[in-house]
């Protein structure tokens, strides 16, 4: 059982002893048809470690969150193992939340999402992007992300719909 209450609320960045934990929670929150193996989130952490983070709790992890700097259409698809950080990002990609079930509506993913918003401001990313699935639209409009077209950040229509037939694709102007 993960606590309610969080070590701190303040996230820290992720470590590949982490992983086990991510995979954990990975399996609380989503659907088998988006459970990633460890080689996929081993390959986002090593290529971008100072953008994923997670917020421990004192008998588990409670939240997580793989963020990566994309240029164009350069965003994995589901399940890849191979992700390459490019050359010249320009938006930062909100791969994967998620919180523990125990642990939402404590203002975790508004914590996340601040470090997330930050990081893309201090790399003059001007947007931040996401695929939301499972029914997660609502959600994401409450922080800001707004549902848009694939074409505008160059998203090929294949890639989008690897996330299923529910995915939508939503963006949100970084905060200055």
């Amino acid at each position: 059982m993960t606590p309610l209450i969080p070590i701190n609320n303040l996230p820290r960045l992720m470590r590949e002893e982490d992983l086990d934990a991510v995979i954990h929670l990975q399996s609380t929150c989503y659907s088998s048809e988006f459970h990633e193996p460890k080689a996929a989130f081993t390959s986002k952490l090593r290529a971008a470690p100072g953008s994923c983070w997670v917020t421990p709790g004192p008998r588990g992890l409670l939240a997580y969150l793989v963020c990566l700097p994309i240029e164009g259409d350069q965003l994995p698809a589901l399940h890849a193992p191979d992700w390459r950080k490019p050359c010249n990002p320009d938006w930062l990609y909100l791969h994967d939340l998620a919180i523990h079930p125990d642990a939402r509506g404590m203002g975790l993913a508004s914590s996340m999402l601040l470090r997330a918003n930050e990081l893309a401001r201090t790399r003059k990313l001007a947007s931040m992007g996401l695929i939301a699935v499972q029914g997660s639209v609502p959600f994401w409009r409450r922080h800001g992300f707004e549902p848009a077209t694939a074409a505008a950040a160059q998203i090929s229509v294949e890639k989008l719909a690897s996330f299923g037939k529910e995915a939508t694709f939503m963006l949100r102007r970084t905060i200055a």
